[in-house]
């Protein structure tokens, strides 16, 4: 009885959190609007992306994806040759080879926060 009630009390006080992130798997590409759910999945070869509204999480698990974004949080990469170009963004985090990430401004001080593991990967501000 105990177990019981402490789980029911568990799930009645536990915050709102989405049941599923919104996920691209083999898709040729889309426009997203990220006020429909802030963190997106990307698990694709190839394709093209755009994202609008302030994202909370991208993740990018694939190559050759050509990705644009509004605002986005955590921009979490993994894969090979991604081009991602983000107005607004705040950390990176890239685990692949020769991906290209372009911003053009950090959501908090002068720079997002860049973590790369790989080689051949470029993080730079737009001019």
């Amino acid at each position: 009885m105990f177990k019981r009630l402490a789980m029911l009390s568990a799930l009645v006080l536990a915050p709102n959190v989405a049941l599923a992130d919104k996920e691209f798997i083999d898709s040729d590409g889309a426009t997203y609007d990220c006020a429909e759910d802030p963190t997106v999945n990307i698990s694709n070869g190839s394709g093209t992306f755009a994202f609008t509204g302030a994202c909370k999480e991208i993740n990018i698990n694939g190559s050759k994806l050509i990705v644009t974004v509004s605002e986005v949080v955590d921009l979490n990469i993994n894969g090979a040759s991604n081009a991602v170009t983000a107005e607004v963004v705040g950390a990176i985090h890239i685990n692949g080879v020769k991906n290209k990430v372009t911003w053009k401004k950090a959501r908090t001080g002068k720079k997002p926060s860049v973590q790369s593991n790989g080689k051949g990967n470029a993080v730079t501000k737009a001019k």
